[in-house]
């Protein structure tokens, strides 16, 4: 894949995430994903596999959080991966708190879909959110 067909590819998953399309963001993801997330988020277990887990994951985001927006700086493709750098904001639906925070995702595809998921965010400003 092209570096211009990889940031195509995760732009379009910000955009779906942004407008809450799981139908979308699903069909972005290879069957066999592999999403690793901080197990400090408050909805979150820390891995996912699969579709299946792909779904746990997302649902569980939706009904945590409210009013979420990934406002992505910088992409950066290298080759069948790319770096996602931005923040992320939201509210947490159980105490109406907010929260804005840094982000890097990290994003690997094969074949057009993405395959592995990464995220690294500040998670105690989301914690204290939830709090």
């Amino acid at each position: 894949m092209t570096d211009e067909q990889v940031v195509a590819i995760v732009e379009k998953l910000y955009d779906a995430l942004g407008r809450e399309d799981i139908e979308t963001v699903l069909g972005i993801f290879d069957p066999e994903v592999v999403i690793h997330t901080p197990p400090s988020l408050p909805w979150s277990t820390g891995d996912y596999q699969g579709l299946e887990g792909a779904v746990k994951y997302f649902q569980g985001a939706l009904e945590a959080c409210a009013d979420t927006v990934f406002d992505v700086e910088e992409i950066h493709p290298s080759g069948d991966w790319a770096a996602a750098i931005g923040d992320w904001s939201g509210t947490s639906r159980a105490s109406g708190r907010g929260f804005r925070v840094k982000f890097v995702h990290f994003w690997t595809l094969r074949d057009g879909k993405i395959i592995k998921a990464e995220g690294i965010s500040d998670t105690v400003e989301i914690v204290a959110a939830f709090d």
